[in-house]
Formats: C-alpha cells, structure tokens, sequence
C-alpha cells in the first residue's frame, strides 16, 4: 500500500495553559473502509470540549459528555477539556473534538491538516462560507497525529449550534455535513482510492439549498379546497391522491369533524422515499411537517398511501396541536389504513398475536422505547374508543386529547376527554375485537411464503447495508444491486437491522428501526424486500445486535438477564411484525448470541412461540459455528438449523484448494450430525471469507492490510466443492454485498467479493445451484419426513406444536467473530 508524505505544515501556536511544541501533522493513508475494519471492537476515544470560551465552555462539555455517555454504557471518564490533553493523549486515541478555534485550543491546532478554513466570522467550506450564527460543521477524518484512528470534530459560530442534536456520531455514509439552524444545507463524501483516500471531490458535495429549490420550482399544484397537492409533472399520481385524500376529509365532515372556514392542508408529494429523505430529511411514506404541511412518497409495492396525514391536518385545523402524541394514531383511525395495508389487517395481527395492549397500557406514556408497529394501532383503537364513548360530544372529548401533552395514564386521559373510564376501556376491547375479526376475513395482498424442502435450495447472499441515504436499502442504487444479484443467479436474500447495546454489560437495546435517514429504518427494510420480491426473489430477515466487543460474550448477571430478555423480545417482536406485514419469508429470531442461547434455551423456546403467533413465515436462529451451534437445545422449535459458517478450514495459512476442501468436509460433517440429531435441514446463514493471508485460519476476521485475493478465491472454490452432494444442507447466504457498488474491488480487503476473483467463484456457484434438491435428513431408524411446524392460530386458537428431542447444552462461548457478525464501527440515533 502506497503512504501519503507528511503534510509541509507545523504550527507552533500558544495553548491557553502553556506553550504549545511544533506538531508534524499527518495526511490520511488509509480509506475509511479501511480504518473502520482496523478499529478494535472496543475503540478508546477521546471527547475533547474547548474551554476557550468561557461562555460557551459548559454547552460543550455538556454535549461531549451526553454523546460519551450513551455511546459508552455511562462512562463519562474519557471527556476532557482542552487545556488538559496531551498530544500523546489525542496521538493514542480516536478523538472527538468540539469547538472552533475560538473556543477549542485543539481544533486551531490541527485546523490546517483539516481543510476546513476558520475565519474571524465564521468557517469556509471549499468556495462558500458560512458565517451565520447557526451554521455547523460535522467533520470526519483521519486523526493527523495518528491517520490510523478518526477525528470527529463538530465547529460552529456558536454554542446553540456545536449542541444541537443531529449531525450523528460517524455521519453515517458521509464524511462531513454542514447545518443551518438544525436543517442540513450541504453534505458530501471524500474520494476514498486506496493510495489516494480522504480526496475532496466536487462530484460527491452535495448542495441540499439548491435541490430544495429546484424541487420547489418545478411542482405542478393541484386542489382548490380544503387539501391541496403539488408534485413534479408526471411524477406521481397526484390527482389519484387528491381525489382519496377528499375522500377521507368527507369521511370526517360525516363524523361531525368538519372545518369550513379553516386554512387548506398541504401535501408535498416526492417520487421515492429516497428523493423524500434527501430533501425533506425523512424516509416515511408519510410525514406531518407541521399543522398545515405535510410530505409524502409511495413506498415501493404499495399501490397507495394511506393519508394518515391528510386527517391529522384536519384536526390540527379544528384545534389539535401537531406535536400531540395521539395526532398520528388518530390520524390512522380517521384514514382507516396504516403502513400500506388496512388497519383492520395490523389490528388483526396484534389481537389474535396476543400483543394487543389494553386500554390502560394503550394510555401509559412511553418510558422507553416500545413498537410502533403495536402502540400506533392499539392508539388509533383508544382514539377511537374516547370518541365513541363521548356519545354527541366525541368531537370535544376528541380534540381534549390532541390539544395538550398527552396524560400518561388511562385515569388522567379520560378526565382530560370527560368520559367514564370502564366506557372507553369496554369499548376499546370491543373495538379491538370487531376489527380484528373483519381483519381476518379481508384478503391480505402480502403474505410470507414458508420455505419448504420442495422449494429447492436457497442460493442467496447477505446483501448488507451501506450506511447512507444514497447507498442504503431505500436507494435506488440497493435496486440495482439486487437486479445485478438476480441476475448473477441469486433467488434469496437476507436483510440485516440493527440493535445497539452501549456495552456488553449494558442490557438495553435501542434498535435502528427508527433512526435517521441513512439507517435500516422500517420503511427501508421495506423497500428494498418488495424490490427483491418484485424481481422473484425471496427475502429472509437477519436482525443483528451490536455492541463495544463482541455480541456473544453478553454478562449481564443474574439481576441483567431479565431485562435483556425483555427488551430482545422488544425487538425482535417488532421485526415479526414487520416481515409478516411486508410478505417476507424467513425470520431470523436471534444472531450468534452466544451466551444468551446456551444458558437460556427456555426463554428461547418462549420468545419463539411468541413469534410464531405473529409471524406466519420460516423461522430459524443463526448460531456461531462451533460450541454454539452444538449446544443450542431449541433447534425442535425452530423450522432450520441456522449456522454462521466460519470454522478455520486450516491450521495454518494456505491457498491449496484440496487442504481447504478437506477442512470444509469437516466442518460440515459436523453440521451433518447436527442435522440428523434433530431432524432438519441446515441453512448457512452466513459463509465468506475476506482476502487475507489468514483467512482460513480465521474465517471471522476482517482487518487492515495488503489483501490477499488468491486465497480468497480458494477459499470460496473450496467451500463450494466441499458442499457438492450434501442435500441436507437446505441453502447457502455468502456474506456479504453492499447495497450499492462503491464497495469491492481488487484493493478492497472487506468480505465483499466484488470485483475480485472470488466474485466468478460466487456466481458459478449461485447458477450451479439452481435446481438443487434439498432432503430433510432422517434419524437412524425413523421414518421421519419433513412437517413444517404449524405457525400459529387457528380461528383464534393456538395451534399444538409436537416437540422433538433437544440437543446438549453448553455455556461457555467460543472465540470472538467480530468482523463476522459486526461489519461496521457506529453508533443509532441514540447516541447522536
């Protein structure tokens, strides 16, 4: 790998506490790619808060403090003042830097290796200033004492704007991002060549003022009554939104929930969630700006919106406030749809699901983070049951509701709306069970097709997410990625969301399902699933959980366990949910949570039957390979075994095809046993290897380096050849490929193959595949045939599930597979 030179820059500037030496600054050597794969899975960084400025000092440290606390499970140790680092301290660690020069002695140290220029009114971004005093930069770039680690730095012109929240922790896909008063105004990525990385480059800046005006200049506007649309010419079906949006505020004039005098209500209509995201800064299909203005997009596979919008307008004109907890549920009960489908079909699901709250927890105000995909509905219920109870004053009882803070108790509730509390609750159940039973008896358009043996072997790959808004699964560029994957001979993919746990000790999950526009939102995982169904493939969902270290060494203690399982089963309830409305096949309950399956297998086997009353596709858990995928005892409740595939294929580095092959066969000889034990198939979750010299003796790592694509290939050839014949295996995922082309190529030392020898290895594979039988192994001496399990009710009864016998148990995990099960070093929106 080719070094940049050291930068012809020293700076010999005062310290406020002491003079400061002469500093030889860095230029960047390596690409981000390859820093992020470099970090350790517990990074030491560094918080650093200007103290220059005496008025500003305390917002600073505050801020530096916050975003150290929730990205560090409460450890506030590493959050420094200026005036107290050493350059050894800022050379031995990532660093997040706060302040201008002006108010951060650091920042005008380092400031020339930055490319930001600081003047005495404000900042200078190639060709443009900024000298409002709301306008911020967010930077990241390689540490110039040490081009190994990050610096994050985040300079404004004033406090208000170094503090306000947003901007994110890596930045997501981009390098920097510059705010005006809490908007983004400009964004943009640097040039990443491996030999030439962090290169300005005009093509990848980005001017968000400039779009948003074009955008607003070209719309064409539709409506003259009390809702109005614009969109681009031809764009989208604006008029079939106008008409279906008249159509909803007729429905609520007939409910006595007209506004004759009140101001119109707006809907902006963008052409893809992505174009919605960039401009408007939110992937929802639909989004309430404010009490009068709203933004939407059709979602891919949906064939229209559901215009909760159009109804919380009208009651924001009528009185409601618009940040009202209960506008948006009851926004859906008034619209009678939500998230693409009717709202009798996610009533449906939630009430024979047994997740329906009640009344009362329906009323009670979110302490922590709980499942929109449950509490938007079950409020739209409450809503409802409020207005009815009222009799003729349900449109008073109503607006009493949406006008203040909402009461955190069913009690507090209806005193605010005067109505009896056992009225509303008999009328919710009532409700719930009307609506869930019509629910039930509607045709849905998207159902999970369960996996079966008959279907063949699932030749599929992990298409992971890249994380921005231009690159990720909402993108355009994510469709055509999976276009290029059909087409490569894939008919499977897998999705991956994320949770986020502040440590391995920390037993609290913040889930990426709602994070901002560069994440794995919902609507994201959406997206790209209908994409790939649309082009005849099929979808497994892999939810992930993350943390400082590696996910299966969990120690929580006797008192922690608790509540990890609690607010897992959270998360991955929200997932079922989520893949049962959007049609997709297979869910993965759990990812190689090592100590949490071997310890626990009856809180498993619980949460799986929870599932199954939701969820009506395959089910199976992706084990680490090894003592994991031995140990698990709840395979009988579970439709395929699910195994991360990186047992070392060697002892020592090699390329031989033969030597690699014979420790394939060995690893799934292994499996084999697995499979007959518990009667069913065996899905490789997971299988890849990155291109290093020692990738066969450590399958699960991804580091810096030179990369070694010979040994990758025969890696892959190896694998392929070792698992010719073996029909119990029911499928194989190779791990992984971006959602968008920038990744790969011969330089790239990530698990991708693309653009690398073992990219043809892939595809001859995938094609060889089609067709492919796949036979149920049979115990010696049964004549056991393959059954799906049944998946959950019956005219509203739980089905009986029969039990096979369950495997040995192991407690202890193996060793850390970081880079297998964690491809990426930043924070969710919590940590923002």
């Amino acid at each position: 790998m080719r070094r940049a030179g050291v930068l012809g820059v020293t700076l010999a500037l005062a310290l406020t506490s002491a003079p400061a030496r002469t500093l030889d600054l860095v230029a960047p050597r390596y690409t981000r790619e390859q820093m992020e794969s470099a970090l350790p899975g517990a990074e030491s960084w560094l918080f650093v808060y200007g103290t220059r400025s005496p008025a500003a000092a305390a917002a600073l440290r505050q801020r530096a403090t916050l975003v150290a606390r929730r990205l560090f499970d409460g450890d506030s140790s590493a959050v420094r003042a200026d005036r107290e680092v050493t350059e050894r301290e800022v050379a031995e660690h990532s660093v997040f830097l706060i302040g201008s020069p002006r108010d951060n002695a650091w920042t005008e140290r380092i400031a020339p290796a930055l490319g930001v220029e600081f003047t005495a009114r404000g900042f200078r971004w190639h060709g443009r200033s900024y000298e409002q005093s709301g306008d911020v930069i967010h930077l990241a770039y390689p540490n110039p004492l040490n081009p190994q680690r990050f610096l994050l730095l985040v300079a404004g012109n004033s406090a208000a704007a170094m503090t306000r929240r947003g901007g994110g922790f890596l930045f997501a896909g981009d390098d920097w991002r510059i705010y005006r008063d809490g908007e983004l105004v400009r964004d943009g990525r640097f040039a990443q060549k491996v030999g030439d990385p962090w290169r300005y480059d005009a093509a990848l800046d980005r001017d968000l003022e400039t779009e948003r005006e074009q955008f607003t200049a070209g719309l064409e506007h539709l409506g003259t009554g009390p809702l109005r649309v614009r969109a681009l010419p031809g764009a989208v079906d604006a008029r079939g939104v106008l008409d279906a949006g008249e159509r909803v505020l007729a429905g609520m004039d007939r409910l006595g929930l007209g506004a004759r005098r009140a101001a119109p209500g707006r809907i902006t209509l963008y052409r893809s969630l992505e174009q919605k995201g960039r401009l408007a800064r939110n992937t929802r299909p639909e989004q309430l700006e404010s009490a009068s203005e709203a933004t939407a997009a059709l979602a891919a596979g949906r064939d229209a919106l559901d215009l909760w919008t159009v109804a919380s307008m009208r009651l924001c004109a009528l009185g409601a406030a618009s940040a009202a907890p209960l506008l948006e549920p009851a926004g859906v009960w008034l619209a009678g749809r939500f998230e693409g489908e009717p709202l009798a079909w996610a009533v449906h699901r939630l009430y024979f699901g047994r997740l329906l709250p009640t009344a009362r927890d329906a009323a009670a105000r979110d302490r922590e983070w709980r499942s929109p995909l449950i509490m938007v509905p079950a409020r739209a219920l409450l809503a409802r049951a409020v207005f009815e109870s009222a009799g003729g004053r349900g449109r008073e009882a109503l607006l009493a509701l949406l006008r203040a803070p909402t009461p955190g108790t069913l009690d507090s509730l209806c005193r605010v709306a005067r109505v009896p509390r056992g009225r509303v609750e008999e009328r919710y159940a009532a409700l719930a069970d009307s609506l869930a039973r019509v629910g039930a008896r509607r045709p849905r358009a998207r159902r999970p097709q369960p996996w079966r043996p008959e279907d063949g072997f699932q030749r599929g790959v992990c298409l992971a997410h890249a994380v921005s808004l231009d690159c990720g699964y909402i993108s355009e560029a994510c469709g055509h990625e999976l276009e290029g994957l059909r087409k490569m001979g894939a008919d499977w993919v897998s999705l991956t969301p994320f949770g986020y746990l502040p440590s391995i000790r920390t037993p609290e999950i913040f889930p990426s399902s709602e994070g901002g526009v560069d994440e794995e939102t919902d609507e994201a995982i959406a997206e790209a699933a209908a994409r790939a169904h649309a082009l005849g493939m099929r979808v497994w969902l892999k939810p992930h959980l993350w943390t400082r270290g590696w996910i299966g060494e969990l120690d929580f203690g006797a008192s922690g366990w608790p509540r990890f399982f609690e607010r897992y089963r959270a998360f991955i309830l929200h997932y079922a949910l989520l893949a049962d409305r959007e049609g997709i096949d297979g869910l993965v309950v759990g990812h190689e949570l090592v100590s949490a399956s071997l310890q626990f297998p009856d809180r498993w086997r619980a949460l799986i039957a929870e599932v199954r009353r939701v969820y009506g596709g395959t089910l199976t858990y992706g084990a680490n390979w090894g003592e994991e995928v031995q140990g698990i005892a709840f395979w009988d409740a579970l439709d395929v075994v699910g195994v991360s595939f990186y047992d070392p294929l060697a002892k020592q580095p090699t390329r031989s095809v033969a030597t690699l092959r014979g420790g394939a066969r060995r690893a799934l000889e292994g499996l084999h046993a697995i499979a007959v034990r518990v009667h069913r198939p065996v899905l490789l979750v997971e299988l890849g290897y990155a291109p290093l010299p020692e990738a066969a003796v450590r399958p699960w790592e991804e580091r810096n380096g030179p990369p070694d694509l010979e040994t990758q290939r025969a890696c892959y050839q190896a694998v392929v050849e070792a698992l010719d014949g073996d029909t119990w295996v029911a499928g194989a995922f190779w791990w992984k490929w971006f959602s968008c082309g920038d990744a790969g190529g011969p330089r790239d030392v990530s698990f991708s193959p693309r653009g690398k020898p073992a990219e043809q290895v892939m595809v001859r594979a995938l094609r060889s595949w089609q067709n492919r039988a796949v036979l149920p192994p049979r115990p010696a001496g049964h004549g056991a045939r393959w059954q799906r399990r049944p998946r959950r009710l019956a005219r509203g009864r739980l089905q009986k599930q029969p039990r096979a016998g369950s495997g040995p148990r192991a407690c202890r995990p193996p060793g850390s597979v970081r880079g297998a099960g964690c491809p990426r070093i930043r924070p969710p929106r919590a940590a923002r």
